[in-house]
């Protein structure tokens, strides 16, 4: 073999290498968001969960204890639940995506649980990357259980995930859940 072909192969060889371990990386990428994904759902659909009745709670006394007009966190029974998703969830989105969790998953169904004997317990999740140009796009369907003063029941909730910089920039909710569950308590 001549000294250009050899310099060929070698370039050849070097670009395959690149473009493998590019697109082992893609894909280690998206098995990663997929997990936090399902991590996720598991921690926002265990409930009741501990940290936010006692939230609840501290809330409930400071309205009883509080009777000024003001809307500041922490007076007057409104807690800073921002604060304590940053602890519970701060690892896996971005602060932007904070904001994004639905405001009835970790109040409403946590003052059911207190208050109703409501549980609802995480299962599993198909999580499937989508097309997307604003970054990596999941859709999942959650299968969960939820009982309501012992009768239990199934559910499927379905929602979308966007992804920035490895974190959850942006979570949504299909509604469901939370209608299921008020029809059967209130109907």
């Amino acid at each position: 073999m001549d000294h250009q072909t050899i310099k060929r192969i070698l370039v050849f060889s070097l670009c395959a290498v690149i473009i493998s371990l590019s697109g082992c990386s893609k894909g280690e990428e998206e098995q990663k968001e997929k997990e936090v994904v399902t991590t996720v759902l598991e921690k926002l659909f265990t409930i009741p969960n501990q940290k936010m009745q006692d939230a609840y709670e501290e809330a409930t006394k400071m309205a009883e204890q509080d009777s000024s007009e003001t809307t500041e966190p922490g007076a007057y029974g409104v807690y800073d639940f921002q604060k304590l998703l940053e602890e519970m969830y701060g690892s896996y989105f971005t602060e932007e995506g904070i904001e994004s969790i639905p405001y009835w998953i970790y109040t409403n169904l946590n003052v059911y649980a207190a208050d109703r004997d409501v549980t609802v317990t995480f299962k599993s999740a198909d999580v499937q990357p989508e097309e997307s140009s604003e970054g990596n796009y999941y859709t999942f369907v959650t299968e969960l259980e939820y009982s309501i003063g012992g009768e239990e029941a199934s559910f499927e909730q379905n929602g979308t995930v966007l992804f920035e910089d490895g974190k959850i920039k942006n979570i949504y909710f299909a509604d469901g859940l939370m209608t299921e569950i008020e029809n059967q308590l209130f109907m």
